[in-house]
């Protein structure tokens, strides 16, 4: 995730609303890597939390993680938002290209582990559609590809442009 796409994203999310709200309490889940070296404002707390992204140990780790903390509302900048949350949540949805590339050719892996693969992803990306209070999206093109492939109301889904 590092310094392009997501970890860009970040970035500079992180970065505005430390500008432009020193009001509002902010808590930050983190990995290891980043956690010592990432300086925030006073009213913005860091919390360990070092799983590999898309694994089994973030689905499950990280909502009790999340409870513990209490927010009000949780945004998760990226699609795999642990299934077993049941909090109040806003999800940034970046592409839907997983739903394009689709088959061997899309692939390395055996069959067998990339169909296994692909039901996860797909339980977790749908999840996080549904159950979401908001998605925010980085163009009008990416909400109409959700709306299309979505039975959501189309004020669930804001562009917010990256």
């Amino acid at each position: 995730m590092e310094n392009a796409g997501l970890g860009r994203y970040l970035i500079n999310l992180i970065t505005e609303l430390g500008r432009l709200d020193s009001k509002n309490e902010y808590v930050l889940l983190l990995r290891k890597k980043y956690f010592k070296n990432l300086n925030l404002p006073d009213n913005w707390k860091k919390v360990l939390a070092d799983y590999r992204h898309y694994s089994f140990a973030e689905q499950l780790k990280i909502p009790g993680i999340i409870e513990k903390e209490n927010p009000d509302i949780v945004h998760f900048p990226h699609f795999n938002v642990p299934i077993f949350y049941r909090g109040k949540f806003i999800v940034t949805i970046h592409d839907l290209l997983m739903h394009k590339q689709i088959g061997l050719e899309a692939t390395t892996l055996p069959i067998f582990f990339y169909m296994i693969k692909r039901l996860g992803y797909r339980l977790v990306f749908d999840s996080a559609i549904k159950r979401s209070v908001a998605i925010i999206t980085p163009s009008e093109s990416i909400k109409k590809e959700i709306l299309n492939l979505y039975k959501i109301p189309a004020d669930k889904v804001h562009v917010t442009y990256e």
